[in-house]
């Protein structure tokens, strides 16, 4: 086990734990890291893309990504009194699909231009289209609160990770998918649930049975405590798949043994949305 990674994972989650939980959601700063994360993590989806020599508009990506997170944000804090939040967004969302396959009568070259409009979109879906997930849950309280909902997936989700580690470390003998991720291990997936379901428990004993302004009972808690490690498992491998096709190990370099942005948000961008929708049919 690698203790330097071990201290910097603590060292990143105390200091975010403290900021998610102090800070309300509503604040500009939430808002300035919201967008960080988001553009250094699309910058990563777009430099393995060029490593595999896949062409997209880098820029564009980036650009209409930021909007799109910086659009759920806004709509969050200020509801507009004629259109609901979910009406604006779509639409933004059909002009930036829009906005991206007019680039294509730019080129001169019909085949390049159509890898380029797919190659751009894939970026801006990956990574900002789902992330904006996580950017809802982190404001579902309100613009007062902290961001409890969103703390909640971060905890439970990144608990598993660690509990897959951990686990996998020790006592992992049967690989998962070596063809992507040779040290993943069923072993390993069975620890994180098992670690995942602790803190769901936790959670909902000592908040009441209550998850940021949704109410849960001690079954749903368990459920997402199963479901949740499990999807961020798949959702991990999604993006080891892209790093092996291009034979690298991180996305990026920002901090020891974490790799980078890409990296720390892999296993959040599937399950933010689908905790998302979880809340929406279940949870009230």
């Amino acid at each position: 086990m690698d203790k330097k990674r071990i201290i910097t994972g603590l060292t990143i989650a105390v200091v975010l734990s403290i900021a998610m939980l102090l800070v309300p959601a509503g604040n500009i700063a939430v808002l300035l890291g919201l967008l960080a994360i988001c553009g250094l993590a699309t910058r990563e989806v777009y430099a393995l893309m060029q490593r595999a020599e896949l062409l997209a508009s880098e820029k564009m990506g980036i650009t209409c990504g930021l909007l799109f997170v910086a659009m759920t944000w806004l709509t969050a804090k200020y509801p507009c009194p004629i259109f609901s939040g979910d009406d604006m967004l779509w639409s933004l969302l059909l002009i930036i699909l829009m906005v991206i396959f007019l680039r294509l009568f730019g080129y001169t070259d019909a085949r390049q231009a159509l890898r380029n409009a797919l190659g751009t979109l894939f970026g801006f879906l990956y990574v900002a289209f789902f992330w904006s997930f996580f950017v809802r849950l982190y404001m579902a309280g309100g613009n007062d609160a902290p961001g409890l909902t969103a703390f909640y997936l971060l905890l439970v989700v990144k608990w598993g990770d660690g509990g897959a580690y951990f686990i996998g470390s020790r006592f992992g003998k049967h690989k998962m998918c070596p063809r992507i991720s040779p040290k993943k291990s069923w072993e390993g997936l069975f620890g994180g649930i098992l670690f995942s379901c602790v803190v769901g428990v936790l959670w909902w004993h000592f908040a009441n049975g209550m998850l940021g302004p949704y109410k849960f009972s001690l079954v749903h808690a368990l459920i997402l405590g199963v479901l949740l490690p499990i999807i961020g498992t798949v959702s991990d491998l999604v993006e080891s798949l892209f790093k092996r096709a291009v034979d690298i190990k991180d996305s990026g370099a920002i901090a020891h043994g974490l790799g980078g942005m890409l990296d720390m948000i892999d296993s959040l961008l599937f399950t933010a949305p689908f905790m998302y929708i979880y809340i929406k049919f279940f949870l009230r």
